[in-house]
């Protein structure tokens, strides 16, 4: 029942002016996606993480913390991150701004505020043919609190 109202909750919070798709269960799917996605980053759990990005992922960070690199990071860097610690492990809200679909693929804005990060992020999103959406891109603005 908690998940649920969680879900009303979170899809309350999407933005009107989004493109949603005829059918809610889409946008059910991939509001899923990612609240797993920031979980299991937040819990740097590695298998469900691994399950959740597609096998093509990357992660674009433009100038962190007043740099002036653009960071791009694959899968397998970022699973092995999670693994040694060095990225994950806070305790995220996520709040759904909004989401806009294409055919197979849905890009969406979400802002996960924890206890000293504030992150803004587009994620791009593909649909499987297996049904199954997957995170293959994360392109975060990282703020300290």
């Amino acid at each position: 029942m908690k998940i649920l109202l969680f879900l009303f909750a979170t899809l309350a919070t999407i933005n009107t002016n989004s493109e949603l798709p005829p059918n809610n269960d889409q946008t059910a799917a991939v509001i899923e996606a990612v609240q797993t996605f920031a979980a299991s980053a937040d819990q740097r759990n590695i298998e469900q993480m691994d399950v959740i990005m597609h096998s093509n992922f990357r992660a674009i960070v433009n100038r962190l913390f007043g740099s002036e690199e653009v960071s791009i990071m694959d899968k397998a860097l970022y699973l092995d991150l999670l693994a040694q610690g060095k990225i994950g492990g806070d305790e995220r809200e996520v709040t759904i701004v909004s989401i806009h679909f294409e055919g197979h693929n849905a890009l969406v804005k979400a802002t996960l505020e924890g206890k000293k990060l504030r992150f803004t992020t587009f994620m791009q999103l593909v649909q499987a043919s297996s049904g199954a959406w997957k995170v293959i891109s994360d392109m975060p603005n990282i703020e300290e609190k």
